[in-house]
């Protein structure tokens, strides 16, 4: 009598047993499919061909095709105890959309982001702002084959000129009229040098990507030669790499990460919430054994500039010895005053000042 289980896998025997994703991560897809019924004989011949399956183009479960490439994430032997099946065994497989052999905008997270101002001193009550990113994208479900390509790590890990680029990308055999070969360089970061680049024609007009900037490709796209190209560049502010890396997932795949910081060119000018802020400056000629100085540059116009606040001129450290209020210098919009001051003006001061007439900057002890 023939043998009522099964000695083989089809499409048509794999079975529903769960489906999941997050909308908002892509690599969360996951199919869960099942085969029961499986003449335990067979079992070991079956999980032996299981085993050097790495990926299923559309698998199909109760006859429905879920479309795309699924890296194998595991197969559970199990046996069946109970029921019709019972003395046979059942398959348990969980399949991951998507196996890459490079990164792409379909494998692609951003693992961690972070951005905060870097700021660049000039004095006490002001600074320039500039604006620091450092961002971790991660490729998920790279193919150990993907990874070794020194097309795809050696190209996402440094950063290249414009003629490295063009060298690196038509070394050996040349695959160009390919959209999956084009695709691969979609995160390199390039900067330019001045010189003419073939592999760059087609691209909006950018054959030559200006000098001394970074740019990092937009897309690509067909061109009327009949080739792909990279569709376009976008420019990327000072980027550093800070780290590149892979490392194995349990189920053979490989995660690609890189870490990229950059810098705003633009820096935006920005003062500090200080009290006697401002570029305080001695306002004409200081005589010597004096005992007032008249101060300019207070950003606040009716600031008061109180009893025993302390000031440099050079070496020399003036105590104020009664509260003044400054008073507002016409067109100016800075605050003027003239303060008592303790000991009296020094020959030193009087020599700043002497040198550079209203230019001698005052520092502030109290801020």
């Amino acid at each position: 009598m023939a043998n009522k289980w099964r000695t083989s896998v089809t499409d048509s025997a794999w079975v529903y047993v769960k489906y999941s994703i997050n909308p908002s991560e892509v690599s969360s897809e996951t199919l869960i499919r099942k085969i029961t019924g499986i003449d335990k004989s067979k079992l070991y011949t079956i999980i032996t061909s299981l085993r050097a399956v790495k990926t299923v183009e559309d698998p199909y479960a109760d006859n429905q095709k879920y479309e795309g490439t699924w890296t194998v994430k595991s197969v559970e032997p199990l046996p069946d105890e109970s029921g019709n099946t019972a003395g046979s065994a059942s398959l348990i497989e969980v399949l991951s959309k998507g196996s890459y052999p490079y990164a792409n905008p379909d494998n692609v997270t951003v693992a961690r982001s972070r951005a905060y101002p870097l700021e660049q001193n000039e004095n006490a009550w002001m600074y320039y702002e500039r604006f620091k990113k450092e961002e971790t994208k991660r490729w998920h479900n790279m193919t150990y084959t993907g990874i070794v390509d020194s097309q795809v790590f050696d190209g996402i890990r440094q950063i290249m000129t414009a003629t490295e680029f063009t060298d690196f990308v038509t070394e050996g055999n040349d695959k160009r009229l390919s959209v999956y070969y084009s695709r691969r360089y979609l995160y390199v970061i390039v900067k330019g040098d001045g010189t003419y680049t073939p592999w760059f024609v087609g691209m909006g007009g950018q054959g030559d990507l200006a000098a001394g900037k970074y740019w990092i490709p937009s897309g690509i796209t067909y061109s009327a030669n009949d080739d792909w190209h990279l569709a376009g560049w976008t420019e990327v502010e000072n980027p550093i790499i800070r780290e590149c890396y892979y490392d194995r997932q349990e189920d053979g795949t490989y995660n690609l990460y890189r870490s990229l910081e950059t810098t705003s060119d633009t820096a935006i000018m920005r003062v500090r919430a200080l009290q006697y802020a401002g570029m305080v400056l001695v306002q004409g000629l200081p005589i010597l054994d004096d005992t007032v100085i008249t101060l300019k540059g207070f950003l606040d116009v009716d600031e008061i500039i109180y009893k025993n606040a302390r000031f440099r001129i050079g070496s020399d450290t003036y105590r104020v010895l009664s509260n003044q209020t400054c008073t507002e210098v016409a067109g100016e919009s800075v605050g003027q005053v003239t303060l008592d001051v303790s000991p009296s003006v020094t020959q030193a001061t009087e020599d700043l000042a002497d040198a550079s007439e209203n230019q001698t900057q005052v520092f502030w002890d109290a801020l």
